[in-house]
C-alpha cells in the first residue's frame, strides 16, 4: 500500500499559488490545494516508504517561498 501523507505549508504572502504550481510537479504528489487559515497550502503524497517521504518532504521545503510544513502520516 505505501505511505499517503498530508503536508501543510506555510508560504510567504502572495506565494500560495506558485507553490501549489512547484508541488504537483514533485514526484509522489498526487493533489495539491490553497487553504484558507493557519496554513496556506496542503499537499497529498503517496509514496512507496518513509524514506521517499522524507525526499518528498525535503523537496517542499526546498521550493523558494515555504517557510514552514508540517507533515501528518495517514494509516
Amino acid at each position: 500500500m505505501g505511505v499517503v501523507a498530508f503536508i501543510l505549508i506555510v508560504t510567504e504572502l502572495a506565494k500560495e499559488r506558485s507553490i501549489v504550481d512547484e508541488l504537483l510537479k514533485l514526484p509522489g504528489v498526487v493533489e495539491a490545494r490553497l487553504l484558507f487559515g493557519e496554513y496556506d497550502a496542503l499537499a497529498r503524497v503517496e509514496v512507496d516508504n518513509i524514506a521517499q517521504l522524507d525526499n518528498v518532504v525535503t523537496a517542499i521545503r526546498n521550493i523558494n517561498g515555504v517557510v514552514k510544513t508540517m507533515t501528518l502520516i495517514s494509516s
